[in-house]
């Protein structure tokens, strides 16, 4: 193998994407290689790059043009031996940009669009580090509700289209007291009789914090990948995983109704024809319930789960990537609570609070994803 200078991607030699971006002097090189598998893999068909850049604080980004629709995971390495996941990012007719903020950290870094047996191979890894976790590919949806849809309010349009560029890491289930013990050191719930019921009486400002550290604790033990943290889910990520490919009012059952026998409510408020059930009214064990199809638990009440967004109206149209408004004065919950009716529980219901808000119906799940 040998490296050389190439202005663009689309030799099926260069098959091995290659960058090398170097701290003081970032200079751009592709990587040839003699591997049959890798030439007839064909995942760089189409891609060409457009431009590269070295950041005042060191952090790496090039851009790529790429065929819509068509995925892209990124690779990362600093040997071109060992790699890793930074990204996954799907292509839109339009430059994609790829940030690595570990770049400083290394004396080289290389870069390539990854193969799908390799692709399948790092999945595996994170899946087995981080077993309470469900990996969600890009996709498009459709996010908020029709005028329709029975109990809807008027925050929830207009429906707006939403294309995720790039998969996420997400929890199976809402954090536990165990697990934010862990972290924090101290237990702020109120419903502390068993430390694997969720974390409760969380404000927005204690789960961001349990995600920075947890994302401390992880890269120092050495587990984290090169360029991923943990996060609040944006308040697209949530509904996205949320409906796991639906568009009913519910991600569970039969996306009609939700009965207390599906979810953790007041059962005496079932929606879509379902019978009355039992009202907890406190959260009850991950797991208790039936999951998504995409192996979520507890997405329709239990707890309200903070959101990363500020909380503001819908744009319309169709977006990628949106992250909510700029600044705000409350940031987003999502997903009803033990409290709640099942209207209160759908997949488009929205609320939102001020960040330092607190109250024994609300808790969190984190997200784990690559910068930014």
């Amino acid at each position: 193998m040998k490296l050389k200078p190439s202005p663009c991607l689309t030799s099926p030699k260069l098959t091995w994407r290659a960058v090398v971006a170097c701290a003081l002097e970032c200079a751009l090189f592709f990587l040839e290689s003699a591997s049959p598998a890798l030439a007839a893999s064909g995942s760089g068909e189409g891609v060409r790059l457009v431009g590269e850049q070295m950041s005042t604080g060191g952090s790496y980004q090039f851009s790529f043009t790429a065929n819509a629709g068509q995925a892209y995971p990124i690779g990362v390495s600093a040997d071109l031996v060992q790699w890793s996941l930074l990204t996954n990012v799907v292509g839109r007719g339009a430059p994609l940009s790829v940030v690595d903020l570990e770049a400083p950290k290394f004396q080289r870094r290389f870069y390539q669009i990854v193969p799908a047996a390799l692709t399948n191979m790092l999945t595996n890894t994170f899946a087995s580090t981080y077993t309470n976790m469900v990996f969600v590919r890009p996709g498009t949806f459709t996010m908020g509700s029709p005028q329709s849809e029975q109990g809807r309010n008027s925050t929830e349009g207009p429906t707006t289209v939403v294309t995720l560029s790039r998969g996420f890491w997400i929890g199976k289930y809402e954090v536990t007291q165990e697990e934010y013990v862990a972290v924090i050191g101290t237990n702020d719930s109120f419903f502390t009789s068993i430390l694997m019921l969720p974390a409760d009486t969380t404000s927005w400002t204690m789960a961001a914090n349990y995600c920075s550290k947890l994302t401390d604790r992880e890269r120092a033990a050495g587990r984290l990948p090169v360029g991923y943290t943990f996060r609040l889910p944006t308040e697209a990520e949530w509904e996205y995983a949320c409906r796991a490919g639906t568009t009913n009012p519910f991600g569970i059952g039969d996306g009609t109704s939700l009965g207390s026998s599906q979810a953790n409510f007041d059962g005496n408020f079932p929606y879509g024809g379902a019978a009355k059930g039992p009202y907890f009214q406190m959260p009850t064990l991950p797991g208790h319930y039936m999951p998504n199809a995409w192996g979520l638990y507890d997405m329709h009440g239990n707890v309200w789960e903070w959101c990363q967004d500020w909380y503001g109206p819908y744009p319309g149209g169709e977006v990628t990537d949106p992250k909510g408004p700029a600044t705000g004065s409350e940031r987003v919950l999502r997903g009803g609570g033990y409290t709640s009716l099942a209207k209160g529980c759908r997949s488009a219901v929205r609320d939102s609070r001020e960040p330092e808000y607190r109250n024994t119906i609300n808790g969190f799940r984190v997200v784990l994803a690559s910068l930014p």
